[in-house]
């Protein structure tokens, strides 16, 4: 009996101390990713490939990740949707945001990149205080980051989420000290109405060579399908296999998102 009371007490002792540390933990009062921007746009290319723009149950996009509804799959698919990449639908499915639509896309990905960098509050806070500034030490950056909301146990994790995620989107471009945000030469974030400076000249010339045929005389064709026949590189030009794949894989889904299907089998 005396072995059990002190069993009794040992066990009820760790149930009092549980809560307590649970009380204890910091709460951000900032928004920010456990993940990089590479691993949210992995999801956002997964949702693509599974449902294409449409709604995608998580159970689905585990599976289509190879993995399971663990920890590790929600901490993505929270980061994807902290990057403005993913959007949730119902309860338990995900479909692509506007931002997520263009990263899939080789046209579009780069702007999209930018865009979904600056989506996260914590990010967009520090590029406006450091903006043609250098970024400071190591440590400095991470007191940085506590000042903003981000709890001091998670200021590590925070800062190389922070640092892969620039790198990737390009605004350490011109040096991991500095936060410089990328110019995006003849590329928008979405399909430009008219051309706007003297960087798409080219993209001019191929709209005024294709503005000839029927397609861009239709003010009835949904603009995703007008956009994308006008992001076609010029005749002659260097557009890899892999890219031409890409951008028919993402016809095809506009058409299936534009048009019904009246065909009777």
């Amino acid at each position: 009996m005396a072995d059990e009371k002190t069993e009794f007490q040992a066990t009820d002792a760790t149930q009092e101390t549980v809560p307590e540390d649970k009380s204890k933990r910091e709460r951000s009062s900032i928004e920010f990713p456990y993940v990089p921007l590479e691993a949210a746009t992995e999801v956002a290319r997964a949702i693509y490939a599974r449902c294409g723009f449409g709604s995608c149950d998580q159970d689905e996009l585990a599976a289509q990740m190879g993995q399971t509804l663990s920890g590790a799959f929600r901490m993505k698919t929270g980061g994807a949707k902290i990057f403005g990449l993913v959007e949730k639908d119902g309860r338990s499915a995900f479909k692509l945001s506007e931002i997520g639509k263009r990263i899939v896309s080789s046209e579009f990905e780069q702007a999209a990149k930018v865009d979904a960098f600056l989506s996260v509050p914590l990010y967009q806070q520090l590029y406006d205080k450091f903006r043609g500034h250098n970024l400071p030490p190591t440590k400095a950056l991470e007191r940085e980051m506590e000042a903003l909301g981000v709890p001091h146990k998670q200021t590590d994790r925070a800062r190389q989420a922070f640092e892969r995620s620039s790198s990737y989107a390009g605004f350490s471009d011109s040096g991991k000290d500095r936060l410089v945000k990328p110019r995006i030469e003849g590329l928008q974030s979405s399909p430009p109405e008219k051309p706007t400076s003297h960087t798409q000249t080219t993209t001019s010339e191929v709209d005024r060579v294709q503005s000839v045929g029927p397609i861009s005389q239709q003010d009835d064709i949904d603009p995703i399908i007008r956009g994308l026949i006008s992001r076609l590189p010029a005749s002659g030009a260097n557009w890899s296999k892999s890219k031409r794949k890409l951008w028919l894989q993402i016809l095809e889904n506009s058409f299936d998102l534009v048009y019904e299907d009246d065909e009777i089998l």
